[in-house]
């Protein structure tokens, strides 16, 4: 995600923190700070650090949920509406996407019962406490924030981990697109009746009900998407005519493909086979650093993504998308016999709906 800075790795997950959150600290602090004094501004600041490192530990427990149903979490990026955790692919056995929801709002009880044994009784609790005077009452509002936080994620509709609870459930006894379309279907009502009563009484409410309707629609396109490409082998969407480059060829021989063609990745093959992909932005990059003399071997992408013909098209997409990959070569007894391109995969699904269209002809 741009504008993120990179801050280290927990369990091996990395750690961001999105620009806009530390402007959203700097912003309470100065603000409280203004009207207060410099340390109630200080506290305040405490505060909502405390806050987002409970949701960090939220999305941490999502991430290690999902290693262990082989799911890897590429990363958790704070930002001010949240956290958001990178996770390769939910997993699909409804038990373990239950499993995997539900121990966010679990966690965020179990900070919250710990907070309550620390402070000892339930006395001068306030939702939100964000000028805490003392100990007890900062404490007291992390509390009441981690009850919300848990209260608020199960609530059945996504993005939330209740809309994942009830898709799971659902899942138990119908197929998964199925399963999803019920699920938004329900959150996308919940997330109208949230803007119904914002636009009369809070406005902030209203803005989270936009934001629950938008994200259940996104929910069921990539489900759906997922279910198309599934069904696709990437022998029926790769591209068969293409040209390719030998290693030791200087990337002006590339600019003639580029410049009189529509290719835009050469898959470069040597005597034992391919041995990298060179993409146009590694063309681009090379002619502006190093001019055009350069040999292919030296720019091209030797760490490239490989399928067979026979690969499901949601599998590569997904790999393309975690692994920043543009271009993938389809490969058959050591041959490059066709490739493969994010662009080329939206082409064909284009093609395919408009040749399902009832007025299409063949």
């Amino acid at each position: 995600m741009s504008w993120s800075l990179n801050i280290g790795k927990i369990f091996g997950i990395r750690f961001r923190i999105h620009v806009t959150f530390l402007l959203l600290v700097l912003f309470i602090f100065a603000s409280v700070a203004n009207q207060h004094g410099f340390q109630r501004g200080l506290l305040a600041a405490l505060f909502i650090c405390a806050v987002f490192a409970c949701v960090l530990i939220h999305e941490i427990g999502h991430s290690l949920i999902a290693r262990r149903f082989g799911k890897e979490a590429k990363s958790i990026t704070l930002l001010p509406i949240g956290g958001v955790a990178t996770i390769e692919e939910m997993p699909e056995k409804p038990t373990q996407e239950i499993a995997m929801s539900l121990v966010g709002p679990l966690i965020n009880l179990a900070i919250a019962a710990i907070l309550y044994v620390i402070v000892g009784r339930w006395t001068g609790i306030s939702v939100p406490t964000v000028q805490p005077d003392s100990s007890r009452s900062f404490l007291a509002g992390l509390i009441g924030i981690n009850i919300v936080l848990a209260i608020f994620n199960l609530i059945p509709a996504f993005p939330m981990d209740g809309g994942r609870v009830l898709r799971g459930l659902l899942a138990m006894t119908m197929d998964y697109v199925t399963a999803t379309s019920i699920a938004v279907a329900v959150g996308q009502i919940l997330a109208m009746l949230f803007i119904f009563y914002g636009v009369f009484y809070n406005w902030w409410i209203a803005i989270i009900g936009l934001f629950l309707y938008i994200g259940a629609g996104g929910e069921k396109q990539q489900v759906i998407l997922k279910s198309v490409l599934h069904e696709v082998a990437a022998s029926e969407a790769m591209t068969t005519t293409f040209r390719t480059l030998r290693p030791d060829e200087p990337i002006s021989r590339a600019l003639e493909h580029f410049y009189h063609g529509c290719q835009d990745d050469f898959p470069v093959v040597g005597e034992a086979g391919i041995e990298g992909i060179l993409t146009r932005d590694r063309i681009l990059a090379a002619i502006h650093d190093r001019g055009v003399n350069v040999p292919v071997s030296e720019i091209m992408d030797r760490d490239f993504s490989s399928v067979t013909p026979r690969a499901p098209l949601d599998e590569i997409y997904r790999k393309s998308l975690a692994g920043g990959k543009t271009a993938v070569a389809v490969i058959d007894d050591n041959t490059v016999k066709g490739m493969l391109c994010l662009d080329g995969i939206s082409r064909f699904l284009a093609v395919r709906a408009a040749l399902s269209h009832p007025g299409s002809r063949v």
